[in-house]
């Protein structure tokens, strides 16, 4: 029989791992975004997008690289974390159907191999699944909301 601490969970622990992959997957994208728009530039992206052939590269290259840079320093704060982190998804299965598609798992040392665009893509899911925990912007504007008496159902239902 396992001790019960290795299968036992605690509301400190969980708000505690909501927050460290929250703000693990966000910084990520953060700076991948900032690459595309202050680096490379977007108007690079599109072309680069067009030579891949992602398809409508002038909406998908803004998209991608602002929701990113944008998304992502909201995501490190907690706010509209699922949708934002959906868009991550989005972004990610886009890089692994057009940029990534047929390639190993493994990072190559050319920069091929899917399993980054895999692994941000999984964690970015997960991020949308969990939601932001309570140590977020939306954890606290929820409590806030329900300590004044207005309850997701209620609301839900007005």
């Amino acid at each position: 029989m396992l001790p019960r601490f290795l299968i036992q969970r605690s509301e400190i622990v969980d708000d505690a791992a909501q927050l460290l992959l929250r703000v693990a997957v966000a910084t990520v994208f953060v700076v991948h975004g900032a690459a595309d728009i202050f680096d490379a530039g977007v108007a690079t992206n599109v072309e680069n997008y067009r030579g891949a052939g992602i398809p409508l590269p002038e909406l998908s290259a803004p998209f991608a690289a602002y929701i990113q840079f944008v998304g992502g320093i909201a995501v490190a704060l907690g706010a509209f974390t699922r949708p934002l982190s959906a868009g991550f998804v989005v972004v990610m299965a886009g890089a692994l159907i057009f940029v990534h598609g047929g390639e190993p798992l493994a990072i190559r040392p050319d920069g091929s191999g899917f399993g980054f665009a895999f692994i941000m893509g999984a964690a970015a899911l997960a991020v949308c699944l969990l939601g932001p925990g309570r140590l977020s912007v939306d954890g606290l504007l929820a409590a806030r909301r329900s300590h004044a008496g207005h309850s997701p159902e209620r609301t839900a239902a007005a």
